[in-house]
């Protein structure tokens, strides 16, 4: 039986993918299995998918630098809230506007900056945000009023927005399905670090040298970055064509466990159609330059590009994400993104007015280190989200026959969960008890570093393996229901934990990650290719 005809009968909906074909002998092994890389590369050497490793890393780690840089400033300042208020004489909520106001700009400024990154290229936008972020920073540590102290936090929120949603855009230029939940880990990890990191280096240089120092020191990263993004960022965004969620494509590469890629051949069809189920024959070509390509001089030009294919389509970017809004996977994926990150949010509002009280008495330096525990929890949820989940996901495709569900990927949650829940329960008791130090930050917000990349890691991965065509635009909802969110909580959180103790709020906060997660988990697992086909004929597949 050929593989085409052991494919048959698959019913292809948007994130149904034909990942395995069987061996001659018709049989899945794992020394000896053929891979549908999914999407189809092209022939060109310059194709993003078909760039060498070395090339790959390369525009990986020049991105997570910038994710890196461009939020260290908005979200570090939590260790100089005493400071804020002393040298502006305001209060706790007006400190938190200084961060509400650098996240509602960055949420809702994707709206804008997505369309843009289709139309002028990946790396224009990049190139323009590092910059806004570059003079933002200059802002900040020159600002005398809190007005204008409010201004420069919103610009400064207006350049990060980029590290929300360009880099899982590229990611999904550069690398095939099955490799995504890896590097989607990656992303993460790097943009939960500059969070966790942030607050360190805010807290010691304001500690030992001066707070408007930090944003100095911001700067000049962000320059460096900038200059480095100029020779090692080309270009990711390719057209090669698209095909209806309904149609087959794909290469299809046989590996064994000594050489990486053997042969390659590359599924070809120019057809729309909405059939249904794979034809019997596919006509194949060989794909000599996977792995092998290299970024054109083209796609380092300081100038872009124009793909611009009319207003309507630009108008329908800068819509879709709301209107996807109304999928079910990504509805859900967003709001269990968002609350996983309020989760930590609830920590950060919090952490100065805990320790920087009694019993603890901590300086802003201090205050700032309890972020090691947010990043060493940080670097586990790394090392095991991703690849558990793409691991998972691949065993679960070989007992299907070598078909993919996105939803294979979903059982990987539930550790997440648990931890997740320990880590809020054992803050907010810690908090509200007053119990040591060391257990609070440890467990409390060790546990919370790993459920925050976690999570997110899973239910993105979970649904741009749904709508691969539209990773941005997941990106953009996602964020407008995290930021919007956590703008409301600066302007409740602290007063209400002052109130009713910290129980109430922390438990609040818990049990809106794990309760939509834990549900959303057993629908999908259960009805998600339901919900798929409910959206299988939407127009933004073909976007």
């Amino acid at each position: 039986m050929t593989g085409s005809n052991h494919h048959r009968d698959v019913e292809l909906l948007p994130g149904t993918e034909i990942l395995l074909h069987p061996n001659e002998n018709n049989v899945l092994v794992e020394s000896d299995k053929e891979l549908e890389l999914i999407p189809a590369p092209s022939d060109d050497p310059s194709d993003p998918l078909n760039w060498s490793p070395k090339w790959k890393a390369i525009v990986i780690v020049n991105q997570a630098i910038f994710v890196f840089t461009s939020v260290l400033t908005p979200f570090s300042i939590t260790p100089l809230t005493p400071i804020f208020i002393e040298t502006f004489h305001i209060d706790i909520p007006q400190v938190n506007l200084l961060f509400g106001a650098v996240a509602i700009a960055l949420g809702y400024a994707n709206l804008v900056l997505v369309p843009f990154a289709n139309v002028f290229g990946r790396r224009f936008v990049v190139f323009l945000c590092g910059f806004i972020c570059f003079m933002a920073n200059i802002w900040q540590a020159l600002v005398t009023s809190y007005p204008s102290f409010i201004g420069a936090r919103v610009l400064s929120g207006l350049g990060a927005a980029a590290n929300e949603s360009l880099m899982p855009m590229i990611v999904c230029d550069l690398m095939f399905l099955h490799q995504r939940g890896l590097w989607m880990g990656v992303y993460f990890c790097t943009y939960w670090t500059g969070l966790f990191i942030g607050p360190i280096i805010s807290g010691s240089i304001a500690s030992h040298v001066s707070w408007r120092w930090f944003f100095w020191f911001c700067t000049i990263l962000q320059g460096a970055n900038f200059i480095a993004m100029v020779f090692f960022a080309p270009e990711t965004r390719f057209r090669r064509g698209r095909s209806h969620p309904g149609t087959p494509t794909g290469v299809t590469t046989t590996l064994d466990s000594d050489k990486e890629k053997q042969e390659v051949t590359t599924t070809t069809d120019d057809s729309r159609s909405k059939t249904p189920s794979i034809s019997a024959s596919q006509p194949h070509t060989v794909n000599n330059v996977l792995g092998t390509g290299k970024p054109s001089k083209a796609q380092f030009a300081l100038i872009p590009t124009l793909q611009y294919d009319g207003l309507s389509l630009l108008l329908h970017d800068i819509t879709a994400p709301i209107y996807i809004f109304t999928f079910p996977i990504i509805l859900w994926a967003s709001l269990s993104f968002g609350f996983s990150a309020n989760c930590l949010l609830s920590l950060n509002l919090t952490q100065s007015q805990v320790f920087a009280a009694p019993p603890y008495n901590f300086s802003p330096a201090s205050v700032g280190f309890i972020n090691f525990a947010f990043f060493g929890g940080s670097l586990i949820g790394l090392l095991t989200a991703g690849p558990l989940s793409d691991w998972i996901s691949m065993r679960a495709t070989r007992r299907n026959g070598g078909i993919r569900e996105p939803e294979m990927r979903l059982i990987t949650l539930i550790p997440y969960i648990v931890i997740c829940l320990i880590g809020m329960v054992v803050t907010g008791v810690g908090y509200q008890r007053q119990w040591p130090w060391e257990a609070i930050i440890i467990i409390g917000y060790g546990f919370i570093g790993i459920e925050i990349v976690g999570i997110p890691t899973i239910v993105i991965a979970y649904a741009v393996d749904c709508y691969k065509h539209i990773s941005g635009e997941i990106m953009v909802t996602a964020t407008i229901a995290k930021n919007t969110y956590g703008f409301g909580m600066i302007f409740f959180f602290n007063n209400w934990t002052i109130s009713s103790g910290y129980i109430k709020p922390m438990m609040t906060s818990m049990a809106q990650c794990v309760g939509i997660t834990t549900v959303g988990m057993l629908i999908f697992m259960r009805w998600g290719k339901n919900f798929r086909r409910m959206t299988r004929d939407s127009k933004l597949h073909n976007l």
